[in-house]
């Protein structure tokens, strides 16, 4: 049975640079043999934009989220894969804030008690972050990276990632790099080694 990987996009530009090196990652994956399935969170619909912290979610046994839109029944849908990766460009240190709605809406994919131990149905799987940004690594992609490291470390992940700094804001010719196309494939061939 193939590894299945999703991508969630969260890159609100259509040919964007985070978009284009993400779809190498992915044909690479393809080629090696995995199940690859795309999400654009950028398009997803919703009734409240992220977790509003009602916690029906930490009160049900189900792993879903009890605001009943497309965002919610679409982070239902995450645990049958065994490896999610969030493709994103850096916007203000952190996500784009179309895919945050999206990874706050996550919380109710985890059971968390009083003393905080944790119930997931990620853990054992593979959580990648792929991300691009106008900056460097240091101070910089690094903090995003934690952000999704830290979720991965705490849940029982694995965990992956493949950063690219100093990208142009241009789109096009930087996903023509063969740098760049080769460190994208380089990942997506990762990802479908990752396998559980």
């Amino acid at each position: 049975m193939p590894n299945k990987i999703v991508f969630i996009q969260g890159s609100p530009r259509k040919k964007g640079n985070t978009r284009s090196v993400a779809a190498i990652a992915m044909e690479a994956a393809l080629e090696a043999g995995s199940a690859v399935t795309e999400i654009d969170a950028t398009k997803l619909e919703f009734k409240q934009p992220g977790c509003i912290g009602c916690q029906k979610c930490q009160a049900s046994e189900k792993f879903e989220c009890s605001i009943g839109d497309e965002v919610g029944r679409t982070v239902a849908t995450i645990p049958q894969y065994d490896a999610v990766v969030m493709a994103t460009p850096l916007y203000w240190w952190s996500f784009s804030a179309q895919l945050k709605i999206f990874i706050d809406r996550m919380y109710s994919l985890s059971k968390f008690t009083d003393s905080w131990e944790v119930r997931s149905a990620l853990s054992g799987k593979t959580l990648a972050l792929l991300a691009t940004a106008g900056g460097s690594i240091e101070n910089n992609l690094e903090l995003l990276e934690r952000q999704w490291k830290n979720p991965a470390d705490i849940l029982g992940c694995r965990f992956l990632s493949c950063l690219f700094p100093l990208v142009p804001p241009e789109p096009g010719a930087f996903a023509k790099d063969a740098e760049v196309v080769e460190k994208a494939r380089e990942f997506g061939r990762a990802l479908a080694s990752a396998a559980p």
